[in-house]
């Protein structure tokens, strides 16, 4: 059986990162992962801000690996097809003190492009901000991007590199025999010589299966809303308002689909992401206090993610416990940011030397027919009728673009799964046009059965059965 020279446990976008650095350095690697897609946590559901540095506290690995990290991000990007815009950040406030402290701060950490602007100079960003609004800091080297097309594609590069991605394997058990991992999941068994524990939420209980250090985890909600794209919000760039000890508070920031997010609140929960009257109300209100004349009658979704809280910084360490196994935890924000840093500092802290293979292939970008212009549009639905029948109103998405999207190298069998590659279903109507459409197109091109096709992950089944097999069972 082969015996891969490291496994990395968890899809997130941290988990993904290292996987795809290892392989990009020439390891054998396989990465695990209980759901049925990458990114289904906390790395789908956050604000996809790669922020620039100033909030984490000097002289830690938050702040470290978050200016390393975010430096990193346009060139990895690109190579990777992701789209990526700098509009940079506000932090708004009336407290100049307060301002102060956070662009001294960010100077310490080594932020480039930091400066403090009076309110004149705001409401030349942002015509709408409120009266109460009279300073801010500008971080202008701040990015957004999709943190589940970064996961995705990162995923698919180190596939195509000769890694191995896993999906929906359950983890029951991981001994050691003469130095080497033996891993079994419900489905199979995996022989490695080191691990990398980047569960996230799920840290706790791959600790306990490994033997390696546990840490009191604490789950804290964030609750969102996504405004329409047509909200027609003058909102150029991220705003934040001054951060508080629950975190960086309820901000707006532009999406790199088109979208504007407002959110999200910070309380304390378990692992559920649930949307909530309270959390949305105080969303509300908060974000008039940078926004006043904000209408939540363009908001199309509210939605909800987990943040894990570790204490004060983040956990990136080779186990005192268990030899050759690197446990990683307590990744909440700046974690997107700092992902391609903490790729690096794993790589190194497993003993490998970071230079990379040579001649490594390059991930094909996908485009959407709708990016093309009309003359090869047209021809483009020439070549191939499914181009011509469109599967998603909203977003314009065709046929034949969720065709491409269920042949990529991570092979998937969820509704989700190609909403998040094409935007299917993340339009105005939320999926009542094109759901079933999606549906039998998973069903068609995986060459399954309805009951196999999810809305998400194991448990989320479209469909339970024949209506009249299910009638004669009964």
């Amino acid at each position: 059986m082969k015996t891969y020279d490291c496994v990395v446990i968890g899809g997130g976008v941290v988990g993904a990162s290292i996987f795809n650095k290892l392989v990009r350095l020439g390891k054998s690697v396989a990465l695990l992962d209980k759901a049925s897609d990458v990114a289904t946590g906390a790395s789908k559901a956050n604000s996809g801000i790669v922020h620039a540095g100033y909030d984490p506290m000097p002289n830690t690995l938050k702040a470290k690996l978050n200016v390393e990290g975010s430096e990193l991000f346009p060139k990895l990007c690109r190579r990777l097809n992701v789209p990526i815009k700098n509009c940079g950040a506000l932090v708004v406030g009336d407290d100049i003190e307060k301002i102060r402290t956070l662009y001294e701060r960010g100077k310490q950490n080594g932020v480039k492009k930091l400066e403090i602007l009076n309110r004149d100079k705001i409401k030349q960003l942002v015509p709408d901000i409120s009266d109460s609004i009279s300073c801010a800091l500008y971080a202008k080297i701040s990015c957004i991007v999709s943190p589940y097309l970064l996961t995705i594609n990162l995923c698919e590069e180190g596939i195509i590199n000769g890694g191995e991605v896993f999906l929906e394997e359950d983890i029951e058990s991981v001994k050691k025999v003469k130095g080497e991992f033996i891993i079994k999941t419900k489905k199979n068994t995996f022989h490695a010589l080191n691990i990398v524990n980047s569960a996230g939420a799920g840290y706790n209980d791959i600790a306990k299966i490994l033997g390696s250090e546990e840490y009191e985890i604490q789950f804290r909600r964030g609750e969102y809303f996504v405004f329409s794209k047509t909200a027609n919000l003058n909102v150029p760039c991220t705003i934040f308002p001054l951060p508080t000890k629950k975190g960086k508070g309820v901000l707006i920031t532009p999406t790199v689909d088109g979208n504007f997010l407002v959110g999200p609140t910070s309380e304390r929960s378990k692992n559920e992401t649930v949307t909530t009257d309270l959390g949305l109300n105080d969303i509300k209100e908060k974000a008039k206090n940078i926004i006043p004349n904000i209408n939540f009658k363009n908001a199309i979704r509210e939605f909800s993610g987990i943040r894990i809280i570790c204490g004060e910084d983040f956990i990136i360490e080779k186990s005192k416990k268990v030899k050759n196994v690197i446990n990683i935890a307590g990744i909440c924000s700046p974690g997107l940011s700092s992902a391609p840093a903490i790729a690096n500092m794993v790589a190194t802290l497993l003993g490998f030397n970071l230079e990379e293979k040579k001649n490594l292939k390059r991930l094909k970008e996908i485009k959407l027919l709708k990016d093309y212009d009309e003359e090869t549009q047209n021809e483009m639905i020439k070549q191939n009728k499914d181009y011509g029948e469109i599967v998603c109103k909203c977003e314009k998405i065709t046929k034949g673009d969720v065709i491409n999207t269920l042949n990529r190298p991570l092979k998937i069998r969820s509704v989700d799964g190609v909403k998040r590659r094409t935007n299917a279903g993340m339009g105005i109507c939320q999926g009542g046009f094109c759901f079933t459409k999606v549906v039998n197109l998973i069903k068609d091109v995986r060459n399954i059965k309805y009951e196999e096709v999810l809305k998400e992950n194991r448990g989320s089944e479209v469909a339970y059965g024949n209506i009249r097999e299910v009638k004669n069972e009964n």
